[in-house]
């Protein structure tokens, strides 16, 4: 007869197993926008060095508070890479309320939205750059705290 602590300690290894199997992110980093709001022209940029060729998953996070005004915020990344000719454009648009006006994000002050870009395939010891900028008509955004890049492999 097997001891039930045995089967206790199985099914615990089993558990951290597939918990510390899952992929880190190779680059994740929030920059803050400034005190008084995010200025149209204030680009964010964000550099991540890749250790191995492969295909890159890059998601824009943003932060922001109930201050932000709109229900949706307009975005411009540019990525490009140092030695896998990549040079691209993206323009986004994030829901931030929903049609009553409440906050989309996760969170209860501060709302997190993440929006992924178009995956990338990336040399061994690149570097990719991504620049970030708001293309909203409003040249101030309050509200708006941090904008960040994970990149995932």
């Amino acid at each position: 007869m097997r001891h039930p602590l045995s089967i206790k300690h199985c099914a615990l290894s089993i558990v951290i197993c597939c918990i510390s199997c899952g992929q880190r992110p190779v680059y994740s980093h929030y920059e803050p926008t400034g005190a008084d709001g995010w200025m149209q022209h204030d680009s964010v940029s964000f550099q991540a060095a890749v250790a191995d060729s492969a295909v890159y998953a890059l998601t824009l996070g943003l932060r922001a508070t109930n201050d932000y005004p709109y229900t949706h915020l307009k975005l411009v990344a540019h990525c490009r890479t140092a030695r896998s000719a990549v040079d691209r454009h993206d323009t986004l648009t994030l829901a931030i309320t929903d049609a009553k006006g409440d906050m989309r994000g996760s969170g209860t002050t501060i709302f997190t939205y993440e929006q992924p870009l178009h995956p990338l395939t990336l040399f061994a010891d690149d570097t990719l750059t991504v620049t970030v900028a708001h293309a909203m008509r409003n040249t101030l955004l309050p509200g708006t705290t941090d904008i960040g890049l994970t990149v995932e492999r």
